[in-house]
């Protein structure tokens, strides 16, 4: 923020930022998406009215938020912003730094719905078909995409992952999710075969600073980054002739949506992501609806186009226009 009465705005933001931290133990990404969104605002009144975040009323936050929808910002982005100005303020009333609420009266904004990009069995099948396994890097890469669908968790707790957080007898692993929250995910044991070739054949071979315990590593001998994952699974993609845009993301949809596929209880599977509320995890049964109604198009047999079928599609608009006696 540029002018000297933007800093002022430091402290209070600072503040809460802890406050999130320290009591509600949110990730520092989470933290740091808050505070960016709080200095934007923080920006957008000091060039508009000269105003502080403190002294922000109702009808400044509502002309923000029209201005950013005016600016074509996407209503999930504008609907995030709100969010971020409501714990805010909520944060700064509670600890009477401001006399009420400004965001007590805003809307709700409509997100769209938006099914997950979710690839069939097939692509992924495809992806994990690795031939480039006489390397250390293909055979890393095997393993970490072969373990990023068989738990479903997150590319940032894959890399995190450190030995010590797997019972490999059992095949389970404790992962530190969103907030620090803690929970225990399987694998099966495609991905242990993998998992155990890496760590005896590869993992030793890129290992430099011996004081680093992270499972996954760069050729650098670091922790892996989200970053190169994200380039992994784009570069094994596109070597496989994938057309679906594919993410590390992406491997986590298609862990919960193949299992719901095959039966799996939704408990279960949001236990499994780490999820706190199940409605979360309920956009899985849409996109495992809009599968079955795909498949009952193209193959069920009345919902073919033949001529034998034609017949009967007359006899329909014929029914319609005949009264019954």
């Amino acid at each position: 923020m540029g002018s000297a009465k933007s800093h002022s705005l430091l402290p209070s933001v600072e503040q809460f930022s802890n406050e999130l931290w320290l009591v509600h133990g949110l990730a520092d990404r989470t933290i740091d998406a808050y505070r960016a969104d709080l200095v934007n605002f923080g920006s957008w009144l000091t060039q508009h009215n000269g105003q502080s975040l403190l002294q922000a009323q109702n009808l400044d936050i509502e002309a923000w938020l029209a201005s950013l929808l005016e600016r074509k910002i996407s209503a999930r982005s504008v609907a995030r912003y709100t969010a971020s100005l409501r714990r805010f303020y909520q944060y700064l009333t509670t600890n009477g730094q401001v006399a009420q609420d400004p965001t007590m009266r805003l809307g709700k904004i409509k997100i769209p719905h938006r099914l997950p990009n979710t690839p069939t069995q097939d692509e992924v099948a495809s992806l994990l078909d690795i031939t480039d396994l006489n390397s250390h890097q293909g055979l890393r890469d095997k393993a970490m995409l072969e373990l990023l669908y068989a738990t479903g968790i997150r590319a940032t707790e894959l890399s995190d992952l450190k030995l010590e957080d797997f019972d490999f007898k059992n095949r389970v692993i404790r992962v530190c999710g969103k907030g620090n929250k803690e929970r225990l995910v399987v694998y099966g044991e495609e991905a242990a075969f993998w998992l155990d070739l890496y760590l005896s054949r590869s993992r030793p071979a890129l290992r430099r600073d011996y004081l680093c315990n992270h499972v996954f590593l760069s050729v650098r001998g670091k922790k892996i980054s989200t970053g190169v994952l994200r380039l992994v699974v784009k570069k094994h993609a596109s070597n496989k002739g994938i057309e679906r845009p594919l993410s590390t993301h992406s491997l986590r949809h298609a862990f919960a949506t193949h299992l719901l596929d095959a039966g799996a209880d939704l408990r279960v599977i949001q236990e499994l992501l780490g999820h706190a509320c199940i409605s979360t995890t309920q956009i899985y049964t849409f996109v495992a609806t809009e599968r079955l109604v795909t498949l009952h198009s193209r193959f069920h047999p009345r919902n073919d186009d033949k001529a034998d079928l034609k017949q009967g599609e007359e006899t329909r608009i014929r029914l319609r226009s005949t009264s019954l006696r």
